[in-house]
């Protein structure tokens, strides 16, 4: 038997097992219906491994530390400071030393938190489950499961593995979690003959990790671990690498780009510096200065603590930030992959219209205490009496429901429209049933006699009357129906009105409405038998879907607005699918472009799917395969995709897509840890608001890049020109050393650190939500700010050394030290010179729609606290002792201290005047 079972190892569920009858499965492995022995089981158990979840990916703590210290401006900082070390700096190497220990452990808490996805995984198994051994039923540890067992099923179980159902009786099971599905799939043991069947339509299938709600059943294991569904779903999840955001991609060309400049310009003063004599001790302080002057060091903890600002405003929105930079990449989402079942819609099936007597009637203001709609509340009172679920309510009114999603929605509906349940049901008292079954497709409960006191919809019933009530589809009960309910009586069904009846119940099916049949027939006893279903009266038929949420269709209307395009991809039925599309507005009235299935993306090779994801908003019928799928040929468009959902389906294509969003209250652990954002209230209008926070931190970031990068290109040219300087005004280099190391490091953390920091907290631009979605292959210097950038650099190089060239051989009290004189004097002013340009740079930065005098200057406090201190703490390094002596300056004359001020107020005028003249200019284009 060993070998047999050996030779004949089980394909994956994903292949053939449904389409193979239940004895075929039983022979295939090498089992039967009571089970294996304990003996074989544990062999099997040796040979495939437990039923459990293999963690692959997962990358280790060592690694993600070790990434954070190896990046090339890190390591090109970490350079700097053992020169610094070198040549005897250790005040200035234990500085930079210092930030490279912050930035480090910054990135490294970030990028911990994203690696946990397969925990959520492991956590759906269940514990422990009742199966056959020895033809025995015993209670064994789910992951002792192997191939060939028979396990036992009944409403509340987890599924603990993949099965092939060899018995039935009513059983139904939840599979929204993998499938999308919203209503409990019916589950069959007969063989499906459609061999490419996709994942929702194998109803002779259980999969690990879904829930039973109704019924009972008998399975055998055909696949366990990671050879099950939710298996291949954790192989997916571990064989995607995580994709660079936008930001990160831009960022990181900027640093390379930064760090081959600091390089360059460093060999440069070197060349310059020896050529002129200088020693090499001098050599190396120059090109460690040129070094520090730039690299933004400020720029990874700005960027990290300006998305964290922003986390923490979203968070306010309701949407909790799990990967820093997604925050920015919403910003740039050009389309939406959105599940359908609990994100655009509510993930509870509704019961809005029931279709009677010639007329549809929306239950939305149905009233049991009026004799409105007669005919609506005798369908509603059949509906919670031929009825297995239970619903409770509170005193304060709060309603609590337990049971299938169906009947649970009658139970609400008929609550809704005033019928009070529970009175009901004890003044009507269940006599018998008929079970619901698949062959039969419907329900029957017998009541009676009737009280006297009859309310709501049985009124219109004699008293003393035996009742039996029906519900089923309306294929099933048409066929026994006799007579119908029309103009308050039940009147002979005609050939015209069966036809009518049809009609309603396509026109409902064609709008994704799942339709309920609801009869009935007075009865002379209380006994039980097949002839109560026969000579029916029909009431009517009740529409019930999964409504879609009511703010998602404005949501989708202002995604349009802002170019963002919104695609449906759910496991649901294409017919359903498209009506919830159509209603939301994500595809229009006139829109036959068709929905796409799952089997027909199968047969799609990628160049055929990349043509059929520009033009369809609607794929149905998908598995996991094909969102992920889906997803990547959008990105190889050039797309900047943002994938929400909230079932374990969803997990891959949350991890391949530029930014997963899942949905916090409904969604499983699985979306949420695959994620890099969840929606805490489930409301697809948060990624809105979430897209807007998006591209309002975006600008941030560029104003701050902007800033940043223009204050190194003036200390760059400072560095550069210099010696220059030197050699014109003194015919020799020295003095050639215009900062030190240490000046710089304080410039760039104090200007670029707070008053960039302060950028991250400015408020939205007035259009933000009208523009298109940032282009991710752009550069962070188009739109005009490269040429910005510049100008403001080259304008804060000239303002620094026109001046330090002025005060070049000058000290405090004026006094000409060109022979034999100390340099500090001359550096002070240019370190302070620069400081004042970049406060006042910060304050132009803040917009460039609106000028300053129409800016609310309450919007942004933090930058002018921030300016405020950098301005006290600049005078506060100049005129404190102790703190001039590390930084080796001398103080300022009250007279040079306010050309400084004054060099920054002169470029604030003249970032205002371009801008005015830009924003002329763009008017102009407009009109």
């Amino acid at each position: 038997m060993r070998e047999k079972y050996k030779t004949t190892t089980p394909p994956k569920p994903s292949t053939i097992w449904h389409s193979i009858d239940a004895e075929r499965v039983l022979i295939d492995l090498d089992t039967s219906k009571t089970g294996l022995s304990s003996k074989e089981a544990a062999a099997r158990l040796e040979l495939d491994g437990p039923n459990a979840l293999v963690d692959r990916g997962t990358k280790p703590a060592a690694r993600i530390l070790w990434e954070q210290v190896t990046a090339f401006m890190v390591l090109l900082l970490i350079g700097a400071a053992f020169l610094s070390l070198f040549i005897g700096k250790y005040f200035e190497a234990g500085a930079i030393g210092t930030i490279v220990i912050l930035f480090s452990i910054l990135g490294f808490l970030q990028e911990y938190r994203a690696e946990n996805a397969i925990a959520a995984l492991r956590r759906l198994a269940v514990p422990e489950v009742r199966v056959l051994r020895d033809a025995v039923i015993t209670q064994i540890s789910a992951v002792d499961l192997v191939a060939g067992d028979v396990v036992l099923l009944e409403a509340g179980n987890v599924v603990p593995a993949d099965l092939r159902l060899i018995e039935t009786v009513n059983l139904r099971i939840e599979e929204a979690a993998l499938t999308g599905e919203s209503l409990p799939v019916e589950k069959i043991s007969e063989a499906i003959e459609d061999k490419t069947a996709p994942l929702g339509d194998r109803r002779n299938l259980g999969f690990s990790g879904t829930q039973v709600t109704f019924g009972r059943g008998l399975g055998v294991v055909i696949a366990t671990g990671m050879s099950t569904e939710i298996g291949q779903i954790a192989e997916l999840i571990q064989s995607v690498e995580p994709a660079a955001t936008p930001l990160q991609l831009r960022l990181d060309r900027v640093g390379k780009q930064l760090a081959a400049a600091g390089v360059l310009v460093a060999l440069i003063l070197v060349v310059i510096g020896k050529l002129g004599g200088e020693s090499w001790g001098d050599l190396v302080l120059t090109a460690v200065s040129a070094a520090v002057a730039v690299i933004p060091e400020g720029l990874p903890a700005v960027v990290t603590l300006t998305l964290a600002i922003g986390s923490q405003r979203m968070l306010k929105r309701n949407a909790l930030v799990r990967r820093l930079p997604a925050v920015e990449t919403l910003g740039s989402v050009t389309v939406i992959c959105s599940d359908k079942t609990g994100t655009l819609t509510q993930n509870r099936m509704t019961v809005t219209v029931f279709e009677g007597s010639g007329q549809r009637h929306f239950l939305d203001d149905l009233d049991a205490t009026s004799d409105q709609h007669p005919s609506a509340l005798l369908a509603l009172t059949a509906g919670a009496l031929c009825n297995d679920a239970d619903i409770q309510v509170s005193e304060s009114g709060d309603v609590t429901t337990i049971g299938d999603p169906t009947e649970t929605a009658l139970l609400i509906a008929a609550h809704n429209a005033g019928i009070n349940v529970e009175s009901l049901r004890i003044n009507t008292p269940r006599a018998g049933e008929l079970p619901f079954d698949s062959e039969r497709k419907r329900m029957s409960t017998v009541h009676g006699p009737l009280p006297s006191e009859r309310r709501a919809g049985l009124a219109l019933i004699e008293e003393g009357a035996t009742v039996a009530f029906v519900k089923g589809a309306i294929d099933g009960l048409l066929p026994l129906t006799t007579h119908v309910w029309l103009h308050g009586k039940a009147e002979p069904i005609t050939e015209e009105e069966r036809d009518r009846i049809n009609a309603a119940n396509d026109n409902l099916a064609a709008d994704g409405v799942r339709v309920l049949g609801l009869a009935y027939r007075v009865i002379d006893t209380d006994g039980i038998h097949d002839e109560i279903e026969d000579r029916l009266t029909l009431i009517g038929l009740l529409g019930i879907i999964d409504p879609p949420r009511p703010e998602a269709r404005t949501a989708i209307a202002t995604c349009s607005d802002a170019g963002i395009r919104v695609v449906m991809i759910t496991g649901d039925h294409p017919l359903t699918a498209r009506a919830i599309a159509r209603e939301l507005g994500i595809v229009g009235a006139d829109d036959h472009t068709p929905s796409v299935t799952g089997r027909e993306i199968e047969a799609m090779d990628d160049d055929q799917l990349s043509l059929a994801v520009q033009t369809t908003s609607v794929f149905a019928r998908v598995s996991p395969e094909h969102k992920l799928r889906i997803v990547r040929a959008l990105r190889a468009q050039g797309e900047v995709v943002a994938m929400t959902g909230d079932g374990v389906n969803d997990a891959p294509a949350l991890r391949q897509a530029d930014i997963g969003v899942a949905m916090g209250i409904t969604g499983t652990d699985v979306s949420k840890e695959a994620a890099d954002i969840v929606l805490r209230d489930d409301n697809f209008a948060t990624i809105v608001s979430s897209v807007e926070e998006g591209r309002v931190i975006y600008d941030n970031l560029r104003r701050f890049v902007n800033y940043s990068l223009a204050g190194n290109i003036g200390k760059v040219m400072v560095l550069l020109l210099w010696p220059l300087v030197m050699l014109i005004k003194t015919g020799s280099t020295k003095d050639a050393i215009a900062l030190m190391p240490l000046q710089l490091l304080w410039l760039n953390l104090m200007t670029d650190g707070l008053l960039g920091l302060a950028m991250g907290t400015e408020q939205a631009e007035p259009d933000v939500m009208m523009r298109k979605p940032v282009d991710p292959g752009s550069s962070i210097w188009s739109d005009g700010w490269g040429a910005r950038t510049i100008w403001v650099g080259v304008a804060i190089g000239v303002g620094a050394l026109l001046i330090g060239a002025g005060y070049h051989g000058v000290n405090y009290h004026g006094v000409d030290t060109a022979r034999g004189g100390d340099p500090l004097y001359f550096q002070s002013v240019i370190f302070t010179a620069i400081a004042f340009m970049q406060i006042f740079q910060a304050i132009g930065n803040r917009s460039t729609r609106l000028p300053l005098n129409r800016l609310d200057w309450k919007g942004n406090p933090t930058l002018l606290l921030a300016a405020g201190f950098v301005f006290i703490a600049q005078i506060a390094v100049l005129y404190t002792p102790f703190l001039r002596d590390a930084f080796h300056l001398q103080p300022l004359s009250a007279l040079t201290l306010l050309l400084c001020i004054g060099l920054g107020v002169l470029l604030l005028v003249a970032i205002e005047t371009v801008e005015w003249r830009q924003r002329e200019r763009r008017n102009k284009t407009t009109l």
